[in-house]
């Protein structure tokens, strides 16, 4: 990415004398023409930097800089250190691990880091969907920066197949997934696509953009139909309901068993939850959710 790439500059800029432009774009795998641009927009935003012609030309810093206004305490190099191993382990990627270890070369001690928080697995996935995620996580911030649109090939919640074209704005993650924010041509309106359901995409090179408006889009949601649920579980399930419930909404009785009330929005769906429990659970209220549930349980048993 280009900030990380202007920002790896600097640093090397602070470990030299002076560059070479053919120096630089040969360790950043950039053209002397990128280095140039990247030089203007160091300049731009206050970086002192001095460009020698000539010959023997090339860049540096000025030294009351490299002395007095490029300097982090330990503890920041820490917290910048830490925020880069993470974006590392989410997005595997080549060029941030390299800026991580220049920031460890700007450490006092000079001895690799060992960060006190990881992520090893940061999505509900198999190994395999994970990297094939990552790569989709990759390929799309590309495409952003670049500002380009996608044409993608998607399965809908309900198995529909579709081709759409879209307008690519960010990526969230929300409940153990990847999800991709961006403007539907053809829908003509905001709306989230899972990336795990994006079976082929292809960049197309069209930098124009919609004007859409955020009330007609995904983030207008139906009013939420809220209403107490009542849920008995077996005794064993205790560990995994910490996973989901506070401490005020469960309640374990005299002979062990696990009560869990709490508050939900109707609208949504909340029957393959409760069957991730298997036997170890028994709907109390409400009465609709417990005839829902049968139904679902006889239909399974038929088929």
């Amino acid at each position: 990415m280009k900030t990380e790439r202007m920002l790896s500059i600097l640093i090397y800029l602070l470990q030299k004398k002076k560059v070479s432009a053919e120096e630089l774009a040969v360790k950043f795998e950039v053209s002397k023409r990128t280095v140039y641009r990247d030089m203007d927009a160091l300049s731009s935003i206050g970086i002192p930097i001095i460009s020698y012609l000539g010959k023997n030309g090339g860049f540096t810093l000025i030294d009351t800089y490299q002395l007095d206004k490029f300097t982090f305490n330990e503890e920041e190099k820490k917290f910048l250190l830490e925020g880069l191993s993470l974006k590392s382990e989410l997005f595997d990627s080549h060029q941030l691990s390299i800026l991580q270890r220049k920031i460890e070369l700007l450490q006092e001690n000079n001895e690799d880091y060992h960060p006190p928080i990881t992520v090893l697995s940061s999505t509900l996935h198999r190994e395999t969907i994970e990297e094939e995620t990552k790569e989709k996580v990759k390929n799309i911030l590309s495409v952003i920066e670049d500002g380009h649109k996608i044409c993608i090939s998607y399965v809908s919640q309900t198995a529909n197949l579709s081709n759409r074209i879209i307008q690519p704005i960010k990526l969230n993650f929300m409940n153990g997934s990847w999800y991709l924010e961006a403007f539907c041509e053809e829908k003509e309106a905001l709306r989230l696509f899972k990336l795990t359901r994006i079976r082929n995409m292809e960049v197309i090179k069209d930098k124009a953009r919609s004007v859409y408006n955020h009330n007609n889009s995904y983030l207008a949601n139906s009013d939420p139909n809220v209403e107490q649920i009542t849920l008995l579980f077996s005794k064993s399930e205790l560990g995994k309901l910490y996973d989901f419930f506070t401490e005020e909404e469960i309640s374990i009785l005299d002979d062990g068993r696990i009560k869990v009330a709490f508050h939900y929005d109707g609208n949504k769906n909340i029957l393959p939850f409760i069957m991730m429990f298997g036997r170890q659970v028994k709907i109390l209220s409400p009465q609709w959710l417990e005839d829902k549930y049968m139904n679902e349980i006889e239909f399974i048993y038929k088929s």
